[in-house]
């Protein structure tokens, strides 16, 4: 018998954090982290990314190995980072840079983890942009869990 109080005491299901790690995400993740204090659950903050290539006829040109390594290790910092300034205390918070289709990546990690919400950032590039991007459309439309979409300009948590 865990006792009264035990349930309320137990994270919910995690809540994922989708970024780009743009600015432009950062009220995203501010709200994230403020559902996931309020909810009492598990963050797990994530970044896809897919190494640059260039196809010219038959040939594909990939990133060297180095270039792609140092990439990981300066998305990972700015994950960390990222993190750190906005995971409220006594959350508990996992980070993770996971090479893929963002959609494709958060629909996984989604399954995964279990996660009962996905929250995403969207900006317009262009006026004549949907409100949605394609990459926060995508997800959306592919995410087994709800997702909560928080445009750039959103002030507040």
């Amino acid at each position: 018998d865990d006792g009264p109080g035990v349930a309320q005491s137990r994270a919910m299901k995690p809540i994922v954090i989708a970024t780009d790690l743009t600015r432009a995400s950062e009220p995203a993740v501010l709200q994230g982290m403020t559902l996931a204090r309020d909810l009492n659950a598990d963050v797990v903050l994530v970044h896809a990314w897919e190494p640059s290539s260039i196809t010219v006829l038959d040939a594909t040109l990939m990133e060297s190995p180095e270039h792609v390594a140092a990439k990981t290790r300066g998305l990972q910092q700015a994950l960390d980072v990222l993190a750190e300034r906005y995971r409220p205390e006594e959350t508990r918070l996992t980070s993770r840079l996971i090479e893929g289709r963002p959609a494709e990546v958060i629909a996984n990690l989604v399954r995964e983890t279990g996660a009962r919400l996905v929250v995403v950032g969207t900006h317009e590039k262009t006026g004549l942009r949907r409100i949605l991007g394609s990459t926060a459309d995508e997800i959306v439309r592919t995410s087994p869990a709800p997702v909560l979409v928080v445009h750039a300009h959103h002030e507040g948590a």
